[in-house]
């Protein structure tokens, strides 16, 4: 705004106790504009312009598509001339109930009490069935009582399976579990190391300084490193890491989870100034840090034990990895220390072993098959126990990801539909946000219904009348979804611990925790 456009004004000061008219210049917004609709009213006049097109079916509509049905009417003829001995293909679904087949009102056809729906209507009859998302189980057994039709059972399973708010109220059940992909045997010790946080740890003996556990765990010997510290900052981790790489030297890859720590570009920086590739985990996927992970309940599991018989919380630590470094692995069949060190660990118990009685130690070679025996005996009792099966997602794909919480109970645990962009591992994928998500945590799902008409606009050489004549959607689709996608975002650092200060404890006051 230029200053020739004030010269027609004077300015005239006001003491605030006489400026009692509010400034309405100063608090002036644009106006919206009414033609152009909200990101909340668009879902909403979306499913205004579809509803009208799902009419209930009436009676006369099945007399008249039951009598257009080339099958029906064939059919019809069939049961009352009598079945021929050579049978069309299109028939043999209805040629093996035949017995119970009978005609109505000249061009319907039931079985028993049930009425066979033609192929035109049968995605009208399933959504006047669906109307209160009861699930496959009740949508099956309301079926089962009125309507029939070839393969009706595997229509209702895709029917609820791609619908949103049954996805979204939970009836459709968990994701499928994909086969277990386990990690290649590193050949060398601190080759490839996993790192996490062990903590928030709260207890009887504990420091409030070493409340949390860094953990770095060697792939190759099963070795761990715990660090306890009192803060999991990107600089702390960074300094531990610097630490460790002097003691064992810097290793080809890390991997880590998805914390803030973890993220940062200060922790970044430092893992590429030493050429370190960092693997980061899919969002919510703890088993893809497998090895820290059970090393973390085992950690928890004798330090709770050492505590137990009254030693203090850094002797339990220091314990715990003592007895863990030096017992055999259940993969290994050696120990860690075997594997990093070169040689045993010697415990009390072993002064009561004679003199020169050492036992021969396997070569690394029958080692790696005995890993490989394991991780491909556990791989298959895993997947046997799952059903685990292949992803079938593929690039461009839409799902929904499944989130560990929500915001409140009548929210759903399930994110607005995004797209895949790019495959990382066997079911490992990315999305459009930037996200990581394992397959299990994916569920496939129709494209939005903003995205049919955004595609049919772009196909359609008459752009004006797609946007006044959507035309029907595809059959069994699932009602739209808000066009407003939220980005999924993996959970944030532990909340701070508050304790009363030291200094105090010998004073009465009002302080609260």
């Amino acid at each position: 705004m230029c200053a020739q456009e004030f010269e027609a004004y004077d300015l005239i000061f006001t003491p605030g106790r006489e400026n009692v008219v509010a400034d309405l210049l100063s608090r002036s917004i644009a106006a919206p504009n009414p033609s152009v609709p909200s990101h909340d009213e668009e879902p909403a006049l979306i499913q205004a312009l579809y509803a009208p097109l799902q009419p209930v079916v009436t009676m006369e509509e099945l007399n008249t598509e039951s009598e257009r049905d080339p099958i029906l009417s064939k059919l019809c003829t069939y049961i009352r001339n009598g079945w021929p001995s050579h049978i069309p293909e299109e028939l043999k679904p209805f040629a093996r109930v035949k017995d119970e087949l009978s005609c109505w009102a000249d061009t319907c056809v039931s079985r028993g009490l049930c009425t066979v729906v033609p192929n035109t209507l049968r995605a009208r009859v399933l959504s006047m069935a669906h109307e209160c998302h009861l699930g496959i189980v009740k949508l099956k057994q309301r079926c089962r009582e009125l309507v029939w039709w070839p393969a009706i059972d595997r229509d209702i399973e895709h029917l609820v399976q791609d619908c949103s708010a049954c996805l979204l109220s939970g009836k459709t059940g968990p994701p499928s579990t994909p086969p277990l992909q386990p990690l290649p045997w590193p050949s060398r010790p601190w080759e490839h190391v996993q790192l996490d946080i062990c903590g928030e740890i709260h207890g009887r003996g504990v420091p409030h300084h070493q409340r949390f556990l860094v953990v770095v765990y060697d792939l190759h010997s099963k070795w761990p490193e715990v660090v306890p510290v009192g803060t999991v900052t990107s600089h702390v981790m960074v300094r531990i890491l610097d630490g460790l790489f002097a003691r064992w030297g810097v290793p080809r890859a890390i991997t880590t989870d998805n914390g803030p720590q973890m993220t940062s570009a200060e922790f970044s920086d430092f893992l590429a100034s030493r050429s370190v590739k960092h693997i980061r985990t899919a969002f919510y996927h703890p088993q893809a840090n497998g090895g820290v992970e059970r090393f973390n309940a085992t950690l928890k599991n004798g330090i709770r034990a050492h505590l137990a018989q009254g030693c203090a919380f850094e002797e339990a630590l220091n314990q715990t990895l003592l007895h863990y470094r030096a017992s055999h692995h259940s993969t290994t069949l050696v120990s860690p220390a075997f594997l990093m060190l070169g040689r045993e660990l010697r415990l009390p118990l072993h002064r009561l072993r004679a003199p020169n009685s050492d036992f021969p130690m396997p070569s690394l070679a029958r080692i790696r098959e005995t890993v490989a025996a394991r991780q491909q005996e556990t791989r298959e009792r895993v997947d046997k126990k799952c059903r685990a099966r292949p992803p079938s997602l593929q690039v461009s794909d839409w799902v929904r990801a499944r989130r560990p919480q929500r915001h409140n109970k009548l929210a759903s645990f399930w994110s607005q539909p995004r797209q895949i962009s790019r495959l990382l591992g066997p079911a490992t994928f990315l999305l459009d946000d930037g996200s990581r998500w394992h397959a299990s945590r994916l569920r496939k799902v129709p494209a939005p219904l903003s995205e049919h008409l955004a595609t049919a606009r772009a196909q359609s050489p008459f752009p004006c009348n797609v946007a006044t004549d959507p035309g029907p959607p595809p059959a069994l689709v699932a009602p739209p979804a808000a066009p407003r996608q939220e980005v999924v975002v993996p959970d944030q650092r532990p909340a701070r611990a508050r304790a009363r200060p030291v200094a105090l404890q010998d004073y009465v006051t009002n302080y609260h925790v």
